[in-house]
């Protein structure tokens, strides 16, 4: 048997507010929490569960893990971090296939509230007038990837690399 791991969820956070504004202990232990410890546990959960089979953990990434990008602070440092984290499992566990994935921008009510709150006017109209990717398109290239298995485990890869 084996299984898949395929981890997206979360949250772009406050993008009203600079990086260097970020103060509150409360908002960040709750980001950090949504955003990273538990996908840490679900990824910790998932490798027990099915670890006498072959296991493939896919981080759905961004550009952000790897490029700075205003109103983004937080969404750039979490990304980043679980790259990071795969990438210590990729080390760790040659028995698990690890791919770091970045679907390229997709519309989404994500978008819609960086449009309208981000602190940043080149920000805002970047995600206004975007060429977004189509999801369908973003998924099958993400499972042909998995599928031909010819990636190097723990590598980012990125819906226009290849």
């Amino acid at each position: 048997s084996s299984g898949i791991n395929a981890e997206y969820g979360g949250s772009v956070g406050d993008t009203s507010i600079r990086m260097e504004e970020v103060s509150d202990i409360g908002y960040l232990e709750k980001y950090f929490l949504l955003n990273f410890i538990s996908y840490q546990v679900l990824t910790s959960v998932f490798s027990d569960r099915f670890k006498a089979s072959k296991r493939v953990c896919v981080n759905i990434s961004s550009m952000a893990a790897v490029k700075p990008f205003q109103s983004f602070g937080c969404y750039c440092a979490i990304k980043a971090a679980r790259m990071m984290a795969y990438q210590v499992i990729a080390e760790e566990s040659a028995d698990v296939r690890v791919l770091n994935y970045s679907p390229g921008p997709m519309k989404s009510p994500m978008t819609d509230d960086i449009t309208a709150n981000s602190h940043s006017t080149s920000i805002r109209e970047y995600f206004a007038s975007a060429d977004w990717v189509d999801a369908d398109a973003s998924a099958a290239k993400m499972l042909k990837l998995v599928n031909e298995d010819s990636y190097q485990s723990g590598v980012q890869i990125d819906f226009y690399d290849r």
